[in-house]
């Protein structure tokens, strides 16, 4: 058996010999020039857009890898060039756009997304016409071309022995840089960089995509009995209060970080019904709003969808029952969400209207001239609506939820100078942008103030509920964070510890017209997916089966969720909900 082994060994030597010999030999001088330019072209490309050395080797072993087994399916050394090419640069040019537009590069869950079904594909083309038809009319370039270019070249046959191991060999070099680069959890942030790296790693979040059991992480076995029903029940009590939440744009209140001194003016901003200042726990830092306004509307959160984090909102639009505005909704409210931008931004508009919304106020709606208006423009919204209510035959009772935009970074530019008051200084650490950053919160609260004030004028009698909390932290270079600037513009939030200061931002609970119904909680910290729940029992709403759950939860974590020391409680949770099919994993 040896001696039949080894005479078949020295059969393929030769045979790989003799064929590789042949295809020099017959290599005709365009396509060797051809070659040798399109491979200096792209060596370079990749040096300059993966500018760390270990990842850049990692990116061109993964390119030789999908030409070695193009090119044993092909025989075809131009073709498989060109190929190879086509491939690299329509990912490239796929995640300028996609930065453009969401601020985030591509990732293999936006093949899987828009191309799963009629109504995604159908959605990218009726948003972004132009750039279909442009897409289209080059995929048929670029395939006419590849035509052309497999039938003019020349195959040079290898032979089934050399196929099969230049074919054995490239899956080894895909999977070993491809596994290489997925284990280093790569960035999604960097404009115009790791753009490959990063798309070659999420690769390996395929699998979660496509199991049977979905994305989200819960526990292996079931350890509780599932509650099923067809709908949410919740028989609210008369006069429930209006409840308008506001998300406030990089909000941050003193005594986060002690050394950074804030104006008086704004100590009463950050404070709840009792007059002290709540930490918030948020799942991001210096961007990433979209997260931790996914995990207030859910109660869900983003850490439990591990590399998937970023993509919550589309991974699970349509598939959760059982969301605030879905609850609230089954209470008797009308649900609407003022956005600051259009609403399509990142697919947010479907994933607001999937989880309860009846109406999505978006520019298209309020014509804001930009999305940087002062907070008391969204607040006139809020007031819109409030309005629109009154007009109705029978007024139900309202859930509004608002963003402000103002606080927004960058800070290296005064904004709204025709707001400051005779004589008012603005210098409170001497650092321009944080100070600039502090005249902006001063904005917010003022706009806050003066929408109240209105409330309280229009509406003397009538119950309302504030729900007030701080997305993130701003990505200042004054905070005592090493990195922070870096972590932001980069999206490495990932890679600091749940538990940091750096998720610390605040909530408020405040009422007009009536007394909540639950006093503020003594937790250190509350972790951002038990806000909503805190909102219910506050608003004094009856809590059905869920919301008793998400309680025992709350007080059971001591406030926590991610961090919480009873991860199995939480994990228990989450496979209950799945169980109950308030949670449709797929």
């Amino acid at each position: 058996m040896t001696k039949g082994l080894n005479g078949f060994l020295n059969r393929a030597r030769v045979s790989l010999a003799a064929r590789f010999s042949v295809v020099s030999a017959g290599l005709q001088k365009p396509v060797a020039i051809f070659a040798g330019v399109v491979g200096l072209v792209w060596l370079t490309f990749v040096l300059a857009t993966e500018p760390e050395m270990p990842v850049t080797a990692a990116v061109l072993v993964f390119c030789a890898g999908l030409a070695g087994f193009f090119y044993a399916l092909s025989q075809r050394i131009g073709f498989t060039l060109f190929l190879s090419l086509m491939l690299f640069i329509s990912t490239f040019a796929a995640s300028v756009f996609k930065f453009r537009i969401a601020a985030m590069n591509v990732h293999v869950y936006d093949i899987f997304f828009y191309f799963s079904g009629l109504t995604e594909l159908g959605f990218f083309i009726q948003t972004f016409s132009g750039t279909a038809v442009l897409f289209a009319a080059i995929v048929l370039s670029a395939l006419a071309v590849l035509v052309w270019s497999f039938r003019a070249e020349t195959a040079h046959t290898l032979g089934r022995t050399a196929s099969f191991g230049l074919a054995a060999l490239a899956v080894v070099l895909l999977g070993g840089s491809g596994w290489w680069l997925g284990d280093r959890r790569p960035t999604f942030f960097d404009d115009r960089q790791f753009v490959f790296s990063s798309f070659i790693a999420s690769l390996s979040d395929l699998p979660a995509l496509v199991r049977e059991k979905g994305v989200l992480e819960m526990s292996a076995q079931a350890a509780l009995t599932p509650v099923i029903s067809d709908k949410i029940s919740c028989n609210a009590p008369a006069g429930s209060p209006d409840i308008v939440m506001f998300l406030n744009e990089s909000g941050m209140p003193g005594g986060i970080y002690p050394n950074l001194k804030y104006p008086e003016e704004l100590t009463p901003f950050f404070q709840s019904v009792d007059k002290q200042v709540h930490k918030l726990r948020v799942e991001t830092f210096g961007g990433g709003t979209w997260l931790s306004d996914f995990s207030a509307l859910t109660g869900l959160s983003t850490n439990s969808f591990g590399n998937m984090r970023n993509f919550a909102m589309q991974l699970m639009t349509g598939r959760l029952r059982h969301t605030l505005p879905q609850y609230l909704h089954a209470c008797g409210y009308e649900t609407s969400i003022v956005y600051p931008s259009m609403a399509e931004f990142a697919g947010s508009g479907r994933f607001y209207r999937a989880i309860g919304f009846d109406r999505v106020i978006d520019r298209s709606v309020h014509k804001a001239h930009d999305d940087r208006q002062r907070d008391g423009f969204y607040y006139d919204q809020v007031l819109k609506v409030l309005a629109n209510a009154d007009e109705q035959e029978v007024r139900r009772p309202q859930f509004i939820v608002a963003s402000s935009m103002s606080t927004h970074g960058p800070w290296d530019f005064r904004y709204a100078p025709e707001a400051l008051k005779r004589g008012e200084k603005t210098v409170w650490t001497g650092d321009k942008e944080f100070d600039e950053y502090l005249w902006r919160m001063v904005l917010a609260k003022r706009d806050r103030d003066d929408f109240r004030a209105k409330l309280k004028l229009r509406y003397p009698h009538n119950p309302f509920l504030f729900v007030s909390f701080g997305d993130h932290q701003p990505a200042l270079a004054r905070l005592p964070l090493k990195n922070a600037q870096d972590i932001a513009n980069q999206g490495t939030a990932w890679q600091l510890d749940p538990s940091s200061r750096a998720f610390e931002t605040y909530y408020s609970i405040e009422a007009m017209g009536f007394t909540p119904k639950v006093a503020m909680p003594a937790f250190p910290i509350l972790e951002i997916p038990h806000l909503a729940t805190l909102a219910v029992a506050a608003a004094g709403l009856p809590l059905d089966p869920v919301y008793e759950r998400r309680l025992w939860l709350m007080n059971q974590c001591n406030g926590l969720y991610t961090t919480c020391g009873d991860r199995g409680a939480v994990l228990a949770f989450q496979r209950w909900m799945v169980d109950s099919r308030w949670i449709v994993q797929r």
